[in-house]
């Protein structure tokens, strides 16, 4: 487990060497987050900051409170690394129109937590990719707020490793 030090929410065994992407992504969030005083504001975000080789791989995910204190998530955009690791582009889609509820359950808490922490998560998970087999990725998400100053977006950056034949 991380200390406080740490910007990192680590609950899954984070590397000590991350790809390249995935440090640079991370310096870009911790830019912003230094130039906002704390966790950035969605509006910070603008594409022509972001190193133009780490826009494949980013994503934008909002995290829409529902009266009942449940959350809904929504990929608003993918880069195409997610296109082209899985054939399937999720932008525009909700979560719960994707995934199981079971999964959707989980993501929610975990979602919940990076967004409460105010610090990045970093994973490393299996997802389906073409001809339905397993393919690794290695992703960072950090928070971002929204103009009401409440953390409600998510930023993210995935690397996907190569398949091995």
């Amino acid at each position: 487990m991380s200390d406080e030090t740490d910007p990192i929410v680590d609950n899954y065994a984070r590397p000590t060497e991350l790809p390249s992407g995935l440090q640079d992504f991370l310096a870009y969030w911790t830019s912003l987050r230094d130039a906002a005083g704390g966790v950035p504001p969605k509006r910070a975000i603008e594409v022509m900051t972001i190193p133009r080789r780490l826009l494949p791989g980013i994503g934008l995910i909002d995290c829409l409170m529902l009266p009942d204190g449940r959350m809904r998530i929504y990929y608003r955009l993918l880069g195409t690394g997610h296109r082209h690791s899985t054939e399937h582009d999720y932008s525009g889609r909700y979560y719960d129109e994707v995934y199981t509820p079971e999964q959707v359950s989980r993501l929610e808490a975990e979602y919940r937590t990076i967004l409460d922490s105010g610090r990045p998560h970093y994973a490393r998970r299996a997802s389906l990719g073409p001809n339905r087999d397993f393919i690794i990725f290695q992703r960072f998400l950090a928070p971002l707020l929204d103009d009401s100053g409440a953390p409600r977006h998510l930023i993210g950056y995935w690397h996907w490793e190569p398949i091995k034949p």
